[in-house]
């Protein structure tokens, strides 16, 4: 879920400047759909826990609902703009925080012997 926090970082940092800052938060908006589709599909040729597939299509349920809302918007709508990327973010967040307990977290000293090791 690396990537998935890469991208919520991205879009919390995104803050509009003109008109494209919709579009480049749609795009990234389908980043994030398509990183959550990818892992959903691998669960399920995995045969995992269709709970985490669950929640992985309601995640992606959610962010393609923001995408339509926020391709439907008038441009140069910063407030849409706004409401959407937080609302993203939250998403996210909440998304990630239902999985932490499935990553583990390494300590420093040994991601370096890792880095050495690739």
């Amino acid at each position: 879920m690396i990537e998935l926090q890469q991208i919520k970082e991205r879009i919390a940092a995104e803050n509009y400047r003109d008109t494209n800052s919709c579009f480049d938060l749609r795009l990234m908006l389908m980043e994030a759909a398509s990183l959550l589709t990818a892992k959903q599909i691998s669960n399920l040729h995995q045969g995992r826990d269709p709970y985490v597939s669950m929640i992985l299509l309601q995640a992606f349920r959610n962010l393609k609902q923001f995408y339509f809302v926020l391709e439907k918007a008038k441009e140069g709508n910063v407030e849409c703009f706004n409401n959407i990327k937080d609302a993203v973010v939250a998403e996210l967040a909440n998304l990630m925080h239902r999985f932490k307990g499935n990553v583990y977290q390494l300590p420093e000293e040994n991601i370096s012997a890792l880095k050495i090791a690739q």
